[in-house]
């Protein structure tokens, strides 16, 4: 497994292990429930990485904990989008997840509808397997090379979950800076695949057949995290810099009345100066009053 060091809220780090041949996700101890927004675009960014190299590698019948190396029993979180299977360390060190599953278990897949199955074939897409990375026809339920059910990367509930934040969990924050528009692969017309499942314009159903169609939404998404993240730093007002008195217009009087390697005319020109400036001064003041 490879180390992916993510962000966590409040700016901590949270590690997570990655297998990517295999497709599977480990996570310590509620590491889950710590990572941030931009935590879960970097996590996704790196399945995409996985997604890359084509179907997953035969898994091992029987997998062990990294941490104290215990079989792995299988167990069925129940999460408020239902319940799904997982791989439990006896001893409570973690759990292990396919990449399906982790999605799953947030609610950030559904199944793949109808309507979607008719765009799919008219844009002449090829439907990935999320849980293996196999491609399917998407005439069948379940994909024919893991028997796992062909699910399809929910949109909308996938934005509003990045765009969550602490202290912000039932709202989704207001969208700022780079607008999300993609074409609509049936007429064209722009649209915002995290509010539209369909096009206003033609009905053409929006659907992401694979991680590797999420790269417009995540540097969306990215974009204005970092934005929020800016905003929400306190602004820090400059210290002034303490002036010193040679810096001040007595300094220069200074400078022009030091006999430090000054000739007699240098200083004689210095004395005028100053007598000058002294002139002016007093004039000033009689003005004054």
């Amino acid at each position: 497994m490879v180390h992916m060091v993510l962000q966590g809220h409040q700016g901590n780090d949270v590690v997570v292990d990655h297998c990517a041949p295999c497709r599977l996700v480990w996570f310590d101890d509620l590491e889950s429930v710590q990572l941030s927004g931009r935590g879960w675009v970097q996590a996704l960014r790196e399945l995409q990485r996985g997604a890359r190299t084509g179907p997953s590698a035969q898994r091992p019948a029987q997998l062990s904990c990294p941490s104290c190396s215990s079989t792995l029993k299988s167990v069925h979180n129940a999460t408020r989008y239902g319940r799904f299977p997982a791989l439990e360390c006896p001893q409570r060190h973690g759990h292990l997840h396919s990449e399906s599953g982790m999605l799953a278990e947030r609610g950030l897949v559904r199944p793949l509808l109808g309507p979607e199955r008719q765009a799919l074939a008219e844009e002449r897409r090829t439907l990935m397997c999320l849980n293996c990375g196999a491609a399917c026809d998407g005439r069948g339920e379940r994909c024919s090379y893991c028997g796992t059910p062909l699910m399809v990367i929910d949109l909308p509930r996938l934005a509003h979950a990045l765009r969550q934040r602490p202290g912000n969990w039932s709202d989704s924050p207001r969208p700022d800076g780079v607008p999300m528009r993609w074409e609509c692969r049936g007429c064209g017309q722009p649209l915002d695949p995290s509010r539209e499942v369909a096009c206003s314009a033609c009905g053409h159903a929006v659907v992401a057949p694979s991680l590797l169609d999420l790269s417009p939404l995540l540097l969306a998404i990215e974009h204005e995290l970092r934005s929020a993240e800016v905003a929400a730093r306190p602004y820090r007002r400059r210290q002034k810099r303490p002036v010193h008195w040679q810096e001040t217009g007595l300094g220069m009087l200074h400078r022009f009345w030091r006999a430090d390697d000054d000739t007699p005319e240098q200083r004689l020109r210095g004395g005028l100066l100053v007598a000058a400036a002294v002139a002016i001064l007093l004039w000033w003041m009689l003005i004054r009053r």
